[in-house]
């Protein structure tokens, strides 16, 4: 028996990159999945994937910064499965600007995206667990960036140190209804929102102490940790996955 086997999870932004590796564990470890991002074609092959673990996986195109999109999302999942017992905030995007050029445009846009839909999606699914009296888990992405200051990345990091807060603020309000909120706290991962090779290759050998770059999978062992009962006495922490990279 899987870790979350009998369990349902909703993943955001779950086409490629980390979400794509959490969906999969998920799976791995038994738990259907609600799975969503704009990228429906993407999205339907991570759900074959899925369901070659002999789970099931239910693909929906949704734009997370949207309430009425998310609520979709959340009453469809509710629809096919009969509960939603799990969240994994993890649609993002990431942009590099100096502070001054920022425009309004770029700042509105990283909000929406990588706070807005942390709390439609998490109070959406709270509001069903407070209806049903589900003791859910909630998983949120957040950042090195929400504990350190990057030179042309005050936009992001402001995004992921809002996600970190609101994380600990959910975990404060509902621990009592035995609901859990944690976030993690990546480093330099592996995935396509990676800047250059080259960059890369420097960090990898000069600033991680494991002297690697992190890779999807080890993100997504640490989310199916927070999800599982493994960590029913962890609420309200920010986990880093970096290697060790913040002891620089």
């Amino acid at each position: 028996m899987g870790r979350l086997t009998g369990k349902t999870a909703l993943v955001t932004g779950a086409a490629r990159g980390i979400g794509r590796a959490i969906a999969l564990r998920f799976a791995a470890e038994g738990a259907n999945l609600v799975l969503c991002d704009l990228n429906l074609e993407s999205l339907r092959e991570v759900a074959a994937d899925a369901e070659s673990e002999g789970v099931k996986a239910l693909p929906r195109r949704t734009d997370v910064a949207v309430r009425e999109q998310v609520q979709q999302l959340v009453d469809a999942g509710i629809s096919e499965f009969g509960a939603i017992h799990s969240v994994v905030n993890n649609a993002g995007i990431f942009f590099n600007a100096p502070f001054e050029q920022t425009t309004d445009e770029q700042y509105e846009r990283i909000m929406a995206i990588n706070v807005k839909s942390v709390f439609l999606v998490s109070q959406i699914v709270i509001r069903h667990w407070l209806r049903r009296k589900i003791k859910g888990t909630i998983v949120n992405l957040a950042s090195i960036g929400a504990a350190v200051a990057f030179v042309d990345s005050s936009a992001y990091c402001t995004t992921k140190g809002a996600v970190a807060t609101m994380t600990r603020c959910i975990a404060l309000e509902y621990g009592p209804r035995g609901i859990r909120a944690n976030s993690m706290a990546p480093g330099i991962i592996n995935t396509p929102m990676l800047p250059s090779a080259e960059d890369s290759r420097y960090w990898a050998n000069n600033t991680i102490p494991l002297r690697r770059l992190g890779e999807p999978n080890d993100v997504a062992d640490v989310a199916l940790f927070l999800a599982s009962d493994e960590s029913r006495y962890i609420t309200g922490e920010m986990i880093f996955v970096d290697g060790g990279w913040m002891l620089n």
